[in-house]
Order: C-alpha cells, then structure tokens, then sequence
C-alpha cells in the first residue's frame, strides 16, 4: 500500500515546488533505487502467493455471481470488486473491526477429503447492510445512514441474505474442488468471536459494493487452519509432480550412484556386549576383575555396527594369529 502524506507534508511539498528549492535529482533518484520490503523472520508467513492468487481468482467468480444475485434481488445496480487479498494476524483483523459489526459464520464441508468444522467469516460493512435491508423491503435505499444496533426482524433479513450467499460460495469453489458450504450464525459483537485464536494467519479478502450511490466493503475472513486441508487437497490434484524416467534409465542411474560410493571408507566394529558402571566402581577395579554385561549373547556371538548402526550378527574366532569375526547374519 502506498505511503499516505499528512496535510503538513502536502504543504511543505507545495511550498518547495514555489520557492524553487525542490532537488528533483534527488526524488529521482529516491524514486529509481530499489524498494526493500520489511518481512518478519519471527512470523513466517502461512500462505504462498500462488496459494492467495488461487483465493483472488475463487473469490472474484463469488463476487461476480453475488453481483448479479443482489441486481435482481434489490432491483438496483450493483458492481462487486476484488481490492485485495493479504495475510495477516486474526488479531489485526479483529481489532479493526468496531464494537457493533454484522459477521455471517460459514461453515466449510467436505465429506470425502474430510474437511469439517472448519468456518469462515463475512463481515458486511454497516451502509451496505442497512440499504440492502431497506430496498428488500421496498424502499429506495437512502435509509442507510443509521447509527444503532440491529433488531430482531433486520437480522432474520441478514441471515437470509447470508444463507442466499452459501450456494454461491459452493459454486465459486466448484472448479477447483467440491465444498458444501452452510449458514452457522450471525455475530454483532466483534469481541465475542472466539473460534479464532488471536494470534492464527487469516487470509483476508476484500471485496468493494458498490449500490448505485452507496458504497462498502465486505471482508471474507479465513483462518489458516480451514485452508490447510483445502490447499493440500488443491496440491495433490493439480500440482504436477516430477515425471519419473524409465525403469531401465532409473537402475541405470542407481548403479552410477552405487559405484560412487563403492569406494568410500566405513568404520566396522564388533561388540560383544554393553554395560554400565559408576565412577566409584571404575576408580576401583583391578586386574582380574570380572565385568557382566548386560545383555544375554550366545556364545561367541558379537553384533558387528558399520558407522555406528547395527548391520550383522557374527561370530568371534581368529584367522591368521589374529582376532577375526565371521558375518553370520543380517540385520532386518
């Protein structure tokens, strides 16, 4: 988002430009050099650009179809457009909001991919809502400039424009996957949505109505933890994995890597047998002094470890008048 000037900026700038004292080879320049764009180690970021393009692209099809429900619905123009698509702490988003807002709870389904329980948020600004209320009920729209809570009978009108949106939804999620979507509640109060942590990435969609001479926006709210299983269902379909060669090219290319490494040096070691001691009985010990181990082994049996890991069971002898160990069997 572009850097907003304060009026005493605007000033001091128009005071520069008629005083002659503006460098326009240093605003060149500062305009040239390279942006750096602030990112936060501490709070990597949940969501990739390629899976917020797949939101703008979901929601813009809802947007439209919406448009076109509430032209006929309210017998008035309506246009519906995409301001952005940004991530950002649930905190943030709840915060901005006021004391009284209309927030619609969706709910997200899927059977097959088992994707249950998982919600979404609709927060319609305060203008939009009250002028589609009074052109349901016949007015002309005007009656928008409203400052009070909503009543009974203007929320059963809410929740019925909600539960008009829910197939719409299902339908702008249909070409990438099947998503049931259903109506879970309305909330006028920002504090008391729990079902979020405050501290959750939420991909946030903002969506500008425009009836007639009214304008707003409406948020779509979703939580990182509603994507998670929609985005890896969304991998798994249309992400194109790495296209595997041919068998005859694949051992081809597993004996070049064996014969690599045929020559690199292992440390072989037999063990007998393991055991603990304290130091006191270390300090102690003298020659002759006999030591049990803790494990129970057969008779000259001895486990051979290959760079530490176990990789045969042997048997002790000797070969040419020194110490040896005969590979018996393998490790599963």
């Amino acid at each position: 988002m572009a850097e907003i000037l304060s009026q005493q900026q605007i000033d001091e700038l128009l005071g520069n430009l008629q005083s002659g004292n503006m460098d326009f080879k240093e605003i060149e320049e500062q305009t040239n050099s390279q942006k750096v764009k602030l990112y936060d180690f501490m709070s990597p970021k949940k969501f990739s650009r390629e899976q917020l393009k797949l939101l703008d692209n979901v929601f813009d099809g809802f947007a439209k179809t919406l448009s076109l429900h509430l032209s006929g619905m309210l017998r008035a123009a309506c246009q519906m457009e995409i301001l952005q698509v940004e991530e950002e702490d649930y905190r943030e988003f709840n915060n901005a909001l006021s004391d009284s807002v209309l927030v619609g709870v969706i709910g997200m389904h899927n059977e097959e991919n088992r994707i249950e329980d998982k919600q979404i948020l609709l927060e319609l600004s305060r203008p939009v809502s009250f002028s589609i209320m009074d052109r349901m009920l016949g007015g002309s729209g005007s009656g928008y400039d409203l400052d009070r809570d909503y009543t009974e009978i203007e929320l059963s009108l809410l929740e019925y424009l909600f539960r008009q949106m829910t197939p719409l939804l299902k339908n702008a999620w249909s070409n990438y996957m099947e998503i049931t979507h259903t109506f879970d509640g309305i909330e006028t109060n920002s504090r008391v949505i729990q079902s979020i942590p405050p501290d959750e990435a939420v991909a946030l969609v903002v969506i500008e109505i425009t009836i007639e001479n009214i304008k707003g926006n409406m948020n779509v709210c979703l939580p990182s933890t509603s994507l998670e299983e929609i985005f890896r269902v969304f991998n798994s379909k249309y992400v194109k994995l790495p296209k595997k060669d041919d068998p005859e090219t694949e051992a081809k290319r597993k004996t070049s890597i064996i014969n690599s490494l045929k020559p690199s040096p292992l440390v072989v070691s037999a063990v007998l047998g393991k055991t603990e001691i304290s130091l006191h009985d270390l300090l102690q010990l003298q020659t002759g002094d006999i030591i049990p181990l803790d494990a129970t082994v057969e008779q000259n049996s001895v486990t051979l470890n290959v760079q530490g890991s176990p990789w045969f069971t042997g048997i002790m002898g000797t070969k040419k008048k020194k110490y040896a160990v005969q590979v018996k069997d393998r490790f599963q």
